[in-house]
């Protein structure tokens, strides 16, 4: 992720009013981690974790204090090319 893409997230963040105090400590200071992360999605566990299919890509953004992690999915933020958002 460049200076350019965390400048562009972090607007869209503060757009949609995600900037409130960590939830768990109270801390106002926060990161946009430099990457991004795939959460995969899964019907069912009893055989373990699968690897691949359906995802909900995202942003973390950390809490400088206590390490809290909030996820932000690319979708909702209209990150995601409209080709990624079908599945395809």
């Amino acid at each position: 992720m460049n200076d350019t893409e965390k400048k562009e997230i972090i607007e869209l963040l503060q757009k949609k009013g995600a900037m409130q105090s960590c939830p768990r400590c109270s801390n106002t200071n926060f990161e946009l981690i430099d990457g991004y992360l795939n959460q995969y999605i899964q019907n069912e566990f009893r055989h373990g974790m699968a690897i691949g299919g359906p995802s909900i890509p995202s942003v973390v953004v950390v809490c400088n204090k206590c390490g809290f992690m909030s996820q932000h999915a690319l979708g909702a933020l209209n990150l995601l090319s409209p080709k990624r958002k079908e599945g395809e």
